[in-house]
């Protein structure tokens, strides 16, 4: 119920405290807190300590060498981040934006980059067994020399718009025949 002010007569009505206005902000200094802590010597993020769903907003962090594997960075902001040498094993992927990230001899086997934006991500050397690429964006990804022989999800369009050479593998069920097409089932 609304009081009135003494002097003015006015209605005052206390505020009301909705549970998104005070939980996003408390959210959000929650990871931004563990990841001050864990980056501290930015190279010690634990995916077990650091919730990192929820749109996490990383772009352009220094996280070479992190160790990530299994991380939940579904939707996560990614771009231009610094990620030679990490450990994305198993990491969720979905739907993040990694344009223009680094993620040079990263070990990314079995990850899910599902619907993932690619964009101009450098992946020289990465380890890209098993990873899932299902409607991911690789248009200018920098594929030169990996094997993706193990990859899946991959569509033709998907590798007519990445950069790669005559040193990267390709799955077999998207090689040309006759063009090194393994037989044995």
């Amino acid at each position: 119920m609304a009081r009135q002010h003494p002097q003015f007569w006015l209605p005052i009505q206390r505020p009301r405290w909705r549970t998104g206005s005070f939980v996003r902000p408390a959210a959000i200094c929650a990871v931004l807190a563990i990841l001050v802590w864990a980056l501290s010597d930015g190279r010690n993020l634990e995916a077990a300590s650091a919730p990192l769903s929820k749109r996490a907003i990383l772009a352009g962090a220094d996280l070479r060498g992190a160790d990530l594997q299994g991380a939940d960075l579904k939707g996560a902001n990614l771009q231009e981040a610094q990620l030679q040498g990490a450990n994305l094993q198993e990491a969720h992927l979905q739907g993040a934006d990694l344009q223009g990230a680094n993620l040079e001899n990263a070990q990314l086997q079995g990850a899910s980059l599902q619907g993932a934006n690619l964009q101009e991500a450098n992946f020289e050397g990465a380890d890209l067994r098993e990873t899932f690429f299902w409607q991911a964006n690789l248009q200018g990804a920098q594929l030169q020399g990996v094997d993706l022989s193990g990859a899946i999800g991959l569509r033709p369009q998907q590798i007519e718009s990445a950069v790669i050479d005559e040193k990267t593998r390709l799955p077999d069920y998207l090689r040309p025949p006759g063009r090194g097409r393994s037989t044995a089932r």
